[in-house]
C-alpha cells in the first residue's frame, strides 16, 4: 500500500509522512527529492511552478508509486499534489494507493513556513499554492491544528491500518512480557520456555521448564523468578537452573497464571480458580502474596481469574485484571504486602482483561483477546484508545529506553493443543509517541 500525504507546503506532510513510516515500519519517500533541478531553481527564486513545471516531476513520482507497488513495498509519500489531476495521475492503483489530505489555514501555516530554514519554498508562494490547490472531495482529509502524534494515530485509525508491526514469530504462544536491561522477556508458555528478544528481533532461549511457565520478575539481587503454573510453585533462576523458592500448592485453587514482583521482591500471584480448558464451571480464585523470605499467603479472595497485575510507580495501587469478571480491581498496597480497599477501577463492558500495563500518565493498557484488540483506559472505564494489532493479543508491556514501545505478546489461539499446532503466536510492537 501507498499513503500520499497531500496539502500545501508547510502543512506538515514530511513531519506526519516520517512519523507514521516509522510507526508502520514502512519506506518514507520524500516527493520534494523528485523535482528536477530547474523546478528547485524556480521555487527558490520566488518563481510558482505551472503545470509545466510540474508535469516532469509528476511522472517520476508516478513511476516511483507503480515501482513500489509492484515490488510490493509499503510506503507513505509526501507530496503536495494540490490539484486533482495531479492526484489523479499519483492514484494509479485505487485500490492500494490511499490518499490524506493534510488540511490547516493560511496564517497557521504561513507562520510555520516562517521558522523553516534553508527549504527551497519561500513563504511568500504560499499564496499561489493556497491559488492552485483544489481541496480534494474524495480524500481523507485531518486538520492539522493538533500535534503530530495525534495526527499520525488519526490516520492509522481512520484508514484501518496495521498499527502494529512484526517483532517475533513463530511462538507457540507468548505470555507475560516484561522489559528489563535492553530485552523483552517472556514465556513462550506451550513450548515450556523463557525468551528474550532485543528491540532488534533478535533472540534467545533462557531457560526451559518441564511445567507451563506463567508470569516473570526479578528479586532485587537480579535473580528470575517465573511461574510455574500446574505444580503451583515459583521457581527462581539461579547457577544456571530452575529450582523451588515458593509453593503454593496449598493455597491455590487451581493452576496459577500471571504475577507481578515489586521493587522489594515480594511477589502478587494468580490462579485460574477451575478447571477453564476442560469446561468446567467457572469458580472464584485467590490472590496470593510471596513475601521476600518466600513465605505465602492470601491477600485477596473471590477473585474472578485474577490475571495480569499492573502496580503504580509509588507502589501504593495494585491493579488486578479479573479476567471473566470484564473489570480491573485495585487495592491500596500495606506496608507489610497486604492488600485493603479494594475497589473496582475500570468496568470493561464485554472486554475480557488479560495482561496489563500503566503508562507514564496513569493511564492502562488492557490486552482484550475476546475482542482481539489492545485497550487505553482510564481510571473509571472510559476507553481512550483502541488498537486492532495482527492476532489476538493476550499480554503487553511498555518498554524501550523511553518507554516509547509497546510490545504485543499475540496468538490466534490460547487452546494448547491447537498452540503447538499452529505456531501462531508472535511478539508485535508498537511506537508510542510522548
Amino acid at each position: 500500500m501507498i499513503i500520499i500525504l497531500t496539502g500545501v507546503s508547510g502543512s506538515g506532510k514530511t513531519t506526519i509522512g516520517q512519523r507514521l513510516a516509522q510507526d508502520l515500519g514502512w519506506r518514507f519517500i520524500e516527493g520534494d527529492d523528485y523535482h528536477p533541478a530547474e523546478n528547485r531553481k524556480k521555487m527558490a527564486a520566488g518563481t510558482p511552478l505551472d503545470d509545466n513545471d510540474r508535469q516532469p516531476w509528476l511522472d517520476e513520482l508516478e513511476r516511483v508509486i507503480t515501482q513500489s507497488i509492484q515490488s510490493g513495498d509499503d510506503a507513505v509519500l509526501a507530496s503536495s499534489a494540490l490539484k486533482e489531476r495531479y492526484r489523479e495521475q499519483l492514484r494509479v492503483d485505487p485500490e492500494q494507493v490511499r490518499l490524506v489530505y493534510l488540511c490547516g489555514s493560511y496564517e497557521l501555516i504561513l507562520e510555520r513556513l516562517k521558522q523553516r530554514i534553508g527549504h527551497f519554498m519561500k513563504p511568500e508562494m504560499l499564496r499561489s499554492q493556497f491559488d492552485d490547490l483544489e481541496r480534494p472531495s474524495d480524500t481523507l482529509v485531518i486538520d492539522i491544528h493538533q500535534a503530530p502524534e495525534k495526527i499520525v494515530d488519526q490516520i492509522i485509525d481512520r484508514l484501518n491500518l496495521p498499527a502494529t508491526r512484526l517483532l517475533l514469530d513463530g511462538l507457540m504462544f507468548p505470555e507475560a512480557p516484561r522489559w528489563r536491561d535492553g530485552w523483552l522477556w517472556f514465556t513462550d508458555q506451550h513450548a515450556k520456555r523463557i525468551v528474550r528478544v532485543t528491540p532488534d528481533g533478535e533472540s534467545e532461549t533462557v531457560a526451559e521448564l518441564d511445567d507451563l511457565p506463567g508470569g516473570l520478575g526479578w528479586l532485587p539481587d537480579g535473580r528470575l523468578l517465573v511461574v510455574s503454573m500446574t505444580k503451583r510453585q515459583l521457581l527462581v533462576l539461579e547457577d544456571g537452573g530452575l529450582r523451588l523458592y515458593a509453593d503454593l500448592s496449598d493455597l491455590a485453587s487451581f493452576h496459577c497464571n500471571d504475577m507481578l514482583t515489586d521493587a522489594r521482591g515480594r511477589c502478587y500471584v494468580g490462579n485460574f480458580g477451575y478447571d477453564l480448558h476442560a469446561g468446567a464451571e467457572q469458580s472464584p480464585a485467590e490472590l496470593i502474596l510471596v513475601d521476600t523470605q518466600g513465605a505465602c499467603s492470601i491477600v485477596a479472595r473471590e477473585m474472578i481469574f485474577p490475571n495480569g497485575c499492573a502496580l503504580t510507580p509509588d507502589g501504593s495501587t495494585l491493579l488486578v485484571a479479573e479476567t471473566f469478571a470484564s473489570r480491573i480491581t485495585a487495592f491500596d498496597v500495606e506496608k507489610d504486602g497486604a492488600l485493603a480497599k479494594r475497589r473496582i477501577w475500570a468496568e470493561l463492558g464485554d472486554a475480557y482483561p488479560d495482561g496489563i500495563c500503566l503508562d507514564k500518565d496513569g493511564l492502562l493498557w488492557i490486552a482484550a483477546p475476546n475482542q482481539s484488540c489492545l485497550l487505553l483506559v482510564r481510571e473509571g472505564g472510559e476507553i481512550v484508545r483502541t488498537i486492532k494489532p495482527m492476532g489476538s493479543p493476550y499480554a503487553c508491556m511498555l518498554g524501550g529506553d523511553n518507554s516509547d514501545r509497546l510490545f504485543i505478546a499475540s496468538s490466534e489461539t490460547d487452546d494448547p493443543e491447537s498452540a503447538k499446532r499452529q505456531m501462531s503466536g508472535r511478539i508485535e510492537i508498537m511506537e508510542i509517541h510522548p
